[in-house]
Protein backbone atom coordinates (compact mmCIF):
# COMPACT_ATOMS: atom_id res chain seq x y z
CA UNK A 1 0.00 0.00 0.00
CA UNK A 2 1.51 3.32 -0.96
CA UNK A 3 0.32 6.74 0.20
CA UNK A 4 1.06 10.33 0.83
CA UNK A 5 0.64 11.55 4.54
CA UNK A 6 2.06 14.96 5.91
CA UNK A 7 4.27 15.14 2.51
CA UNK A 8 5.78 11.93 3.36
CA UNK A 9 5.66 8.85 0.74
CA UNK A 10 4.78 5.73 2.69
CA UNK A 11 5.27 1.85 1.92
CA UNK A 12 3.85 -1.23 3.83
CA UNK A 13 4.56 -4.16 2.90
CA UNK A 14 2.93 -7.37 4.09
CA UNK A 15 5.46 -9.88 4.74
CA UNK A 16 2.71 -12.64 4.70
CA UNK A 17 -1.12 -12.66 4.18
CA UNK A 18 -1.27 -15.79 6.15
CA UNK A 19 -0.47 -16.37 9.54
CA UNK A 20 0.45 -18.90 11.50
CA UNK A 21 -1.77 -19.39 14.40
CA UNK A 22 -2.59 -22.72 17.18
CA UNK A 23 -5.15 -23.56 19.28
CA UNK A 24 -4.96 -20.78 21.84
CA UNK A 25 -5.96 -18.05 19.53
CA UNK A 26 -2.80 -16.69 19.02
CA UNK A 27 -1.04 -15.21 15.33
CA UNK A 28 2.89 -15.63 15.20
CA UNK A 29 4.32 -14.18 12.09
CA UNK A 30 7.48 -11.81 11.05
CA UNK A 31 6.47 -8.52 9.24
CA UNK A 32 8.51 -6.22 6.89
CA UNK A 33 7.90 -2.34 6.44
CA UNK A 34 9.77 0.03 4.06
CA UNK A 35 11.57 3.17 5.76
CA UNK A 36 11.60 5.76 3.93
CA UNK A 37 13.81 8.99 4.78
CA UNK A 38 13.60 7.63 8.33
CA UNK A 39 9.78 6.89 8.39
CA UNK A 40 7.52 4.38 7.30
CA UNK A 41 3.99 2.81 8.74
CA UNK A 42 2.13 -0.22 7.82
CA UNK A 43 -2.14 -0.48 8.22
CA UNK A 44 -3.76 -3.49 8.87
CA UNK A 45 -7.38 -3.12 7.43
CA UNK A 46 -10.42 -2.94 9.04
CA UNK A 47 -11.18 -6.08 11.08
CA UNK A 48 -14.33 -7.54 12.77
CA UNK A 49 -12.89 -7.67 16.51
CA UNK A 50 -16.33 -7.70 18.38
CA UNK A 51 -14.99 -6.15 21.06
CA UNK A 52 -12.32 -8.18 22.10
CA UNK A 53 -8.78 -7.77 23.99
CA UNK A 54 -5.80 -8.13 22.23
CA UNK A 55 -2.52 -8.93 24.02
CA UNK A 56 0.18 -7.90 21.49
CA UNK A 57 3.94 -8.68 21.82
CA UNK A 58 6.29 -7.30 18.82
CA UNK A 59 10.13 -7.05 18.22
CA UNK A 60 12.71 -5.43 15.70
CA UNK A 61 14.92 -8.08 13.81
CA UNK A 62 16.40 -6.12 11.86
CA UNK A 63 18.35 -3.07 11.24
CA UNK A 64 20.35 -3.77 13.84
CA UNK A 65 21.70 -0.18 14.36
CA UNK A 66 19.75 2.73 15.46
CA UNK A 67 16.53 3.83 17.70
CA UNK A 68 12.86 4.03 16.52
CA UNK A 69 9.80 5.43 18.19
CA UNK A 70 6.83 3.55 17.48
CA UNK A 71 3.16 4.93 17.48
CA UNK A 72 0.07 2.38 17.25
CA UNK A 73 -3.46 4.31 16.51
CA UNK A 74 -7.28 2.81 15.60
CA UNK A 75 -8.07 4.02 12.61
CA UNK A 76 -11.65 2.93 13.25
CA UNK A 77 -11.60 5.09 16.71
CA UNK A 78 -10.53 8.03 14.27
CA UNK A 79 -6.78 7.47 14.54
CA UNK A 80 -6.70 6.76 18.02
CA UNK A 81 -2.96 6.18 19.93
CA UNK A 82 -3.28 2.92 21.54
CA UNK A 83 0.30 2.29 21.71
CA UNK A 84 3.37 5.29 22.09
CA UNK A 85 6.78 3.99 22.73
CA UNK A 86 10.17 6.31 22.23
CA UNK A 87 13.88 4.81 22.22
CA UNK A 88 12.68 1.22 21.12
CA UNK A 89 16.28 -0.66 20.17
CA UNK A 90 16.16 -3.59 17.95
CA UNK A 91 15.60 -7.29 19.23
CA UNK A 92 14.25 -5.25 22.58
CA UNK A 93 10.74 -6.48 22.95
CA UNK A 94 7.35 -4.52 23.33
CA UNK A 95 4.14 -5.43 24.65
CA UNK A 96 0.50 -3.62 25.33
CA UNK A 97 -3.00 -5.02 25.79
CA UNK A 98 -5.71 -3.23 23.79
CA UNK A 99 -9.63 -3.95 23.93
CA UNK A 100 -10.74 -3.25 20.53
CA UNK A 101 -14.71 -1.67 19.30
CA UNK A 102 -16.74 -3.66 16.97
CA UNK A 103 -14.24 -3.00 14.57
CA UNK A 104 -10.57 -2.27 14.32
CA UNK A 105 -8.01 -1.14 11.74
CA UNK A 106 -4.44 -0.92 13.67
CA UNK A 107 -1.86 1.40 11.61
CA UNK A 108 1.65 1.07 13.01
CA UNK A 109 4.28 4.37 12.63
CA UNK A 110 7.47 3.58 12.86
CA UNK A 111 10.36 6.37 13.03
CA UNK A 112 14.00 5.91 12.95
CA UNK A 113 16.36 7.53 13.89
CA UNK A 114 18.44 7.76 11.40
CA UNK A 115 17.33 9.67 7.24
CA UNK A 116 17.41 6.84 5.56
CA UNK A 117 15.93 4.20 3.31
CA UNK A 118 15.65 0.33 5.08
CA UNK A 119 13.58 -2.25 5.13
CA UNK A 120 12.38 -2.91 9.00
CA UNK A 121 12.14 -6.31 9.94
CA UNK A 122 10.33 -8.10 12.98
CA UNK A 123 8.25 -10.40 14.74
CA UNK A 124 4.86 -10.06 15.80
CA UNK A 125 2.40 -12.16 18.36
CA UNK A 126 -1.26 -11.56 18.73
CA UNK A 127 -3.18 -13.14 21.11
CA UNK A 128 -7.28 -12.78 22.03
Amino acid sequence: MKCLRNDQKYESTEYSEIAATNNSNTINQNFEMNIYNGKGSYETGVNNTFWTTLIITAKIIQPQDGIWEIVVRDVAKNNAVVYKKSQVLQDEEISFDYKTGLKVNLLIEATWNQSKDTTLIGEISISY
